[in-house]
């Protein structure tokens, strides 16, 4: 990554690629590909971008736990019409092949960054790049599955390439039929529109499980999703602060899930879930710290009448959090309307979100929002996630059905549910932090995205958002006007 020192920087992406999905039964492991989606958190060293809140480093990961029905909850938002999705397969010696190729090619761009970076850079610009290769083998109810993936921050000196970005990102053994399936190794895991569990696929690197899953489907509407993952194994730390130095032993961390999905009708599509996750120190710095948090909730979503959709989710927590008692909880909601009388077919959106800050009484706590896909949801920019946050919006999407391009333009408003407590972008990292902070309100973005899918499987996405900060953000030592802006190429075979 270069950084000028400059206040304008040019935007320029290249391309190459191909990419086919892997088909399954009732649950397809497709790449699901959204610009926009979550933030390349632009850091000096690749090595140390910060992981999902809780210190738990994960692997990466893939999509939807449950068929839904026609009015499915939004996975990964598209601005734009897709042309047709007809995966090529083929069979030898009664097994099904279906291969998976993808290639992602993204130059991003800011202004004014804040936090950490702002220290030392008025501007930051960066290439990141994803090459993807996938094999589906089916043979009557045995299923395998495996892409590798090749992940790239341009700018690592010429023979100097460890190698470390190419990785497993997914390996999976499934045995199954139409009444369920097990499901083991490393895979990808969506739970209602992802707020808490989502595949990240907007970052090159995305994020996988280490996992055994269990769905069955109890009949045609109903569905359960058992899921366990292992998120760090255990592991000896070294504390040389003691003379001799003394080795600690933790017994890892893990993530269990239960998930109940309830297609009544197209007006009514219901999850219903308990999120448990188990963290335990990974470092000296953690020692003594342990988190055990559960987390139930709801997801709702349904089109009452022709035109009009809307979402909306619950979740509450309890536990224990850094060894202390732990409540926090978040709401959220959205109306879309489309006119379908139109041929450009418009849509208007409104929505909001809530969730705790750390309270000074200790009686409420920071929200935790486990591993979402956050992007899509608290404005382009990535400049806060679901915790000590009141954010609503407004969006105006323009889709043309006989042309493959569309456009969306969205406007937020950001606060601190908490103004005493921290301000963080979607990553985790602190942006602000003042005690005697009174001014709740951040500021305003602006977000104008678009997408041409300009040939079967090929698109170019791109998007500039202006965040203007208001007296609670220059409270927290936030002053500037942000702008941040983006060009992705992106293929893959349909």
């Amino acid at each position: 990554m270069n950084a000028q020192r400059h206040p304008s920087i040019p935007l320029l992406v290249l391309l190459f690629a191909a990419a086919a999905s892997s088909s399954s039964h009732a649950q397809e492991l497709t790449e699901e590909q959204v610009d926009p989606g979550e933030e390349e958190v632009p850091v000096l060293d690749p090595e140390a971008a910060p992981f999902p809140e809780g210190g738990v480093q994960l692997p990466k990961q893939e999509p939807t736990v449950v068929s839904v029905p026609e009015a499915p909850p939004a996975e990964e938002e598209e601005i734009a019409p897709k042309y047709g999705d007809r995966p090529f397969s083929f069979q030898l010696g009664g097994v099904t092949f279906t291969p998976f190729l993808q290639a992602r090619f993204r130059q991003e761009a800011r202004i004014n960054p804040y936090g950490p970076l702002a220290q030392t850079f008025d501007s930051l610009h960066f290439l990141v790049t994803r090459v993807r290769f996938g094999l589906t083998a089916r043979w009557r109810f045995i299923r395998t599955m495996m892409q590798i993936q090749d992940v790239r921050l341009f700018g690592t000196p010429p023979g100097f390439d460890d190698g470390s970005t190419l990785a497993l990102h997914q390996g999976i053994l499934e045995i199954g039929d139409d009444r369920g399936y097990v499901r083991v190794g490393r895979q990808e895991i969506n739970y209602g529109n992802q707020r808490m569990i989502g595949a990240l696929d907007w970052l090159m690197a995305a994020r996988s499980f280490d996992a055994v899953r269990l769905h069955g489907f109890i009949n045609d509407k109903i569905e359960l999703d058992l899921f366990g993952s292992m998120l760090t194994r255990q592991q000896a730390i070294v504390d040389d602060s003691f003379d001799p130095p003394q080795t600690f032993t933790n017994n890892g961390s893990y993530l269990a899930t239960t998930n109940l999905s309830v297609a009544h009708s197209e007006s009514l599509y219901l999850e219903a879930y308990v999120l448990y996750r188990h963290d335990r120190p990974i470092s000296v710095s953690t020692l003594g710290v342990q988190n055990d948090i559960a987390s139930p909730g709801i997801f709702l979503t349904g089109v009452p009448i022709e035109g009009l959709k809307y979402t909306g989710e619950f979740t509450i927590q309890g536990g224990r959090s850094a060894n202390a008692a732990f409540f926090a909880f978040a709401i959220s909601g959205d109306l879309d309307y489309t006119f379908d009388e139109v041929s450009v077919k418009p849509t208007i959106n409104g929505g909001f979100a809530y969730g705790t800050g750390a309270s000074g009484n200790g009686r409420v706590d920071e929200f935790n929002n486990f591993f979402p896909t956050n992007h899509k949801f608290y404005g382009a920019a990535d400049l806060i996630g679901l915790r000590n946050l009141i954010e609503g919006h407004v969006h105006l999407s323009i889709k043309a059905p006989k042309r493959p391009v569309g456009c969306r333009l969205g406007i937020y408003n950001f606060a601190l549910a908490n103004p005493r407590a921290r301000w963080s972008n979607v990553a985790g990292v602190t942006f602000g932090f003042n005690p005697d902070n009174t001014v709740r309100n951040l500021g305003q973005e602006v977000d104008l995205l678009f997408k041409w899918s300009f040939f079967p499987g090929m698109s170019l996405s791109g998007g500039w958002t202006v965040f203007v900060p208001n007296q609670g953000a220059r409270n927290l030592g936030n002053s500037d006007v942000q702008q941040w802006g983006y060009l992705t190429l992106a293929a893959q075979t349909p």
